[in-house]
């Protein structure tokens, strides 16, 4: 992953999503808003208890410069699960966790401080996924039912799915108790830490996609506390980022 200076803005580029020509991706950053301590200050999340004010600007400030509509933003409200929908039109959807569509001009668009974003692409029938899988989503293998939804939604085939696994807690710093531990194989926990990456890169393959297809960003939002919104190393007060991941329409 780069990141892409625009104006006060830092955006995060998978290189793989920026050369193809037929997506519009973006990965946030916390530097270049309006949003006051501790949601400093290009918090994008309407529900961790910043002014919605600042919050409208800083969204604006994203989608003006990545040259998208507000209103042509597909968001879902987040509760840490499997659930995952196919949508043909932007707007709010309640109760979800992952996105998926192959309309172009929507935007698919998932909020985090922590948790993992991962974006979805089949290259052959142009279709896209934006998946948030925290410990939670994990567990239930969010990842394999949005690849699984692609293939009876859109003929997707898991070999020809291309997955990028952005910024997130990583196996340095995510320490998980007994209760958690107890929920996953031994190979994805190092001494205390859980590794929500090798976690979902496993589903990810046992659910057929390649792991020639598959990129990790392998960027610590906690280590990386200056640059990303962290939720474990703020004690729970902070702002969220945003992955946005679109068709481009044709012209």
């Amino acid at each position: 992953m780069f990141f892409e200076k625009k104006s006060d803005l830092f955006i995060g580029r998978f290189a793989g999503l920026y050369h193809s020509g037929v997506v519009c991706h973006a990965f946030s950053t916390r530097k270049g808003g309006v949003s006051q301590i501790p949601f400093d200050s290009l918090n994008l999340g309407d529900r961790c208890g910043d002014d919605p004010k600042n919050v409208h600007e800083n969204r604006e400030r994203l989608f003006q410069s990545l040259g998208i509509k507000t209103e042509k933003i597909a968001i879902p409200i987040q509760i840490h699960s499997n659930n995952i929908l196919a949508v043909n039109t932007p707007g709010i959807y309640p109760d979800t966790d992952g996105l998926i569509t192959n309309v172009s001009g929507i935007f698919l668009v998932i909020q985090v401080a922590d948790c993992l974003p991962v974006f979805l692409h089949d290259p052959i029938h142009q279709a896209i996924g934006m998946v948030h899988a925290g410990w939670r989503g994990s567990v239930l293998e969010i990842v394999k039912k949005a690849v699984s939804a692609m293939e009876i939604n859109y003929n997707s085939r898991a070999e020809d799915l291309h997955a990028f696994l952005g910024p997130s807690i990583g196996p340095c710093c995510y320490e998980i108790g007994e209760d958690v531990r107890r929920q996953f194989p031994e190979n994805v926990i190092q001494g205390n830490c859980l590794d929500l990456w090798k976690v979902n890169q496993n589903i990810l393959i046992e659910s057929g996609v390649s792991i020639n297809h598959i990129t990790v960003s392998g960027l610590c939002t906690f280590c990386y506390s200056d640059r990303f919104f962290s939720h474990r190393k703020s004690g729970g007060k902070t702002g969220r980022m945003m992955g946005i991941f679109g068709l481009k329409e044709k012209t």
